[in-house]
């Protein structure tokens, strides 16, 4: 990695470490425990962060160079939150593109404290970095294995959408702009709803949540929402609204 490469690198670090604060606030832990500045005059050396940058030329970049903060619970969110720092990285230098890195920063957000949200992220992060793809809102990933080591989770896939708590579609890094994009967990059966909803259905299933009280929180325990008796009025009046949108948008 050359130092015009490092120093790019190094800014984009900064500049969203500085957004994340703004954004999040400061964040209580980190995966890896360790998580600093990457100072391009201390590449090389045994002191070098977990980033390692230097290492990174001449390999691929994997799931564990992606670092994961952790938010406790304040004034502004209840849940414990989870976000990825690392895959919006110019990892190779790379400037005026319509993107950095890989054009996002995932987040998840929990009731509790726990190690599924991070396995979840990183199981994310290689699927982004071993198609050199993104995800992006409006997208819906069914899972081949299950989210959860519990036999009580019905959750099979997850949802992709604007986080709350960054609305902005875009956020801009000196390398070039990135989007923050909230990771909600979904059953089999939300997932076909997703499916057959048409263009609206990550919409319509994102408002289902909102109005059953779980807005954006992954709660491994949930039960199913769609085909469910307590909940039909709610899929209904969320379906109705987005098919007057489209009647609307249609003209």
């Amino acid at each position: 990695m050359n130092e015009a490469a490092a120093i790019a690198l190094n800014r984009a670090w900064s500049a969203r470490n500085e957004l994340y604060l703004e954004l999040f606030g400061s964040h209580t832990a980190s995966w890896p425990s360790r998580y600093s500045s990457p100072n391009p005059p201390e590449f090389g050396s045994p002191e070098a962060n977990h980033l390692n940058l230097a290492s990174t030329l001449g390999r691929n970049i994997s799931e564990d160079d992606i670092a994961i903060l952790i938010y406790a619970p304040h004034e502004k969110s209840r849940d414990w939150t989870y976000v990825t720092s690392g895959l919006s990285n110019p990892w190779f230098g790379q400037l005026d593109n319509e993107v950095s890195g890989f054009g996002c920063e995932l987040v998840i957000k929990s009731k509790e404290r726990a190690h599924w949200p991070i396995r979840l992220l990183k199981r994310l992060a290689y699927y982004i970095l071993s198609y050199s793809g993104t995800l992006s809102p409006g997208v819906m990933l069914e899972l081949d294995t299950p989210l959860f080591r519990t036999k009580k989770s019905s959750l099979a896939g997850v949802l992709v959408w604007y986080v709350d708590e960054a609305p902005d579609c875009l956020y801009q890094l000196p390398s070039g702009p990135f989007g923050i994009f909230s990771i909600i967990g979904i059953t089999e059966a939300e997932n076909e709803f997703v499916r057959t909803t048409e263009k609206y259905g990550c919409w319509c299933m994102q408002e289902i949540l909102r109005r059953c009280g779980f807005g954006q929180t992954t709660l491994p325990t949930r039960e199913n929402l769609i085909n469910n008796e307590k909940t039909n009025d709610i899929v209904a009046a969320c379906c109705a609204y987005a098919e007057n949108f489209a009647a609307l948008e249609n003209g």
